[in-house]
């Protein structure tokens, strides 16, 4: 931490890939009949895991250097595997795998991760499967393990209570491969990358404004995936030039899907100098983000529609709120409880020992501007939740104070490189 502070960060440089188009390239790449080619994926403890898991399913899954190749004859072919499906600390593992293997309809699969998973909640996609006809259980109705016994499957329409990427997804997934038209309507809508990959897969899906239609029952075909970089992963960058003076930060090729892009329009209601250069994409959309060091950053407001479209970026804008010039909200981000921790008791607890101070809502908080000293030998959480480790690695730096973290381990769920990157970036002042 120490080797960090004291400088600023300035020069062109990218992120890891996308995790969630990478954990769904290899799971359409074992639904799908042939070879799918998936170039500069994430290589990360979760991506992982789902590298393995598809491979327990009998899809030929491996590793080419930065490449992965998936070679399956179908998703009729795929089997019940013969030990537990662990997916570690991947939340998005565990719930879409549930879906995925509940719409193959003859397989029988125990499904649990790490600690951190066998607390978080899996009633909120057990309850759409179950009703599709899923035979699922859960520990106390509500936890991790999963068990799934072979069952056959009907069409569903299901309004979501909330927007959930992988409450959808999952549901989409049990879809595939079942006759008939299950449609999603959602509150706001969420990231589309299954929506996306699906129909590059070859499934008949459509999108209406906030409802998603899925024409289950059709073979899906084998797609090469080129994984852009994840701005998820690229927001800390994108806070870290805003709040650090002398800073200029090019980030290369970085996700611009419009599901995915709120911090961008964040950093703009706050009159952040970014700017977004996009390339030419028949996929995916992407870019180049530059952000430059600002001096008066306005605070921001965001509720509603946002939310779902930068609901991992809410821990990282938190710290871009200590450094704006009057206090912040976030309103409407209850998910944020039911991810790797529960993100806002987690941002709230650890920035307060910078002196920062919040009230916080059951759906959020306000961030009041400004911090003070951090009290000797205090020791930070991590909650093993990268996002959370890196969001007070980023405000540390900017405070200009080294601090002491329980366990970094988890940064290598997303950003296996962070620390070994700002090292690079960093300048003496």
């Amino acid at each position: 931490m120490k080797q960090l502070l004291n400088g600023t960060f300035t020069g062109r440089t990218s992120v890891p890939g996308d995790k969630s188009i990478t954990h769904r390239a290899l799971m359409l790449g074992a639904l799908s009949q042939g070879t799918t080619h998936i170039k500069s994926p994430l290589i990360s403890a979760d991506t992982l895991r789902t590298f393995d898991n598809m491979r327990q399913l009998g899809a030929e899954v491996t590793r080419q250097g930065d490449d992965f190749t998936v070679v399956s004859k179908g998703h009729a072919h795929l089997k019940s595997p013969s030990d537990t499906i662990y997916t570690g600390n991947s939340g998005t593992t565990t719930r879409l795998i549930t879906g995925l293997l509940a719409g193959l309809k003859t397989i029988t699969a125990s499904v649990e991760g790490d600690a951190t998973i066998a607390k978080r909640p899996m009633d909120r996609v057990v309850i759409p499967l179950s009703e599709m006809g899923a035979d699922i259980t859960l520990k106390d109705s509500k936890y991790p393990p999963v068990n799934i016994q072979p069952a056959q499957l009907k069409p569903l329409e299901y309004k979501m209570p909330i927007a959930s990427a992988q409450v959808k997804s999952a549901i989409l997934f049990a879809g595939l491969f079942t006759s008939g038209e299950t449609i999603v309507h959602e509150t706001h809508q969420s990231r589309n990358h299954s929506e996306l990959m699906m129909a590059q897969f070859g499934a008949d899906i459509t999108v209406n404004e906030n409802t998603v239609t899925l024409k289950g029952g059709k073979d899906l075909s084998s797609s090469d995936v080129t994984v852009p970089g994840d701005i998820s992963s690229a927001a800390f960058l994108i806070v870290l030039a805003l709040i650090t003076k002398g800073s200029d930060i090019t980030i290369e090729n970085v996700s611009l899907n419009e599901t995915r892009s709120g911090i961008i329009d964040v950093v703009k209601m706050c009159g952040g100098d970014i700017t977004i250069t996009e390339h030419d994409s028949k996929g995916e959309p992407f870019g180049d983000i530059r952000v430059r060091y600002t001096e008066q950053l306005k605070p921001f407001h965001i509720d509603g529609e946002i939310i779902p479209r930068l609901i991992d970026e809410i821990p990282i804008l938190a710290v871009l709120g200590v450094f704006a010039d009057g206090d912040s909200t976030v309103r409407g981000a209850e998910e944020l409880r039911f991810k790797e921790t529960d993100r806002i008791t987690a941002v709230v607890n650890e920035l307060s020992k910078f002196g920062v101070n919040f009230e916080e809502y059951e759906d959020g908080f306000k961030i009041m501007p400004g911090y003070g000293k951090v009290r000797a030998g205090e020791m930070f959480k991590s909650y093993h939740d990268h996002r959370i480790i890196m969001m007070l690695i980023v405000m540390a730096i900017a405070a200009e104070t080294h601090i002491q973290i329980d366990d970094q381990s988890a940064i290598d769920v997303s950003f296996p490189s962070f620390i070994n990157d700002l090292e690079r970036l960093r300048k003496d002042r």
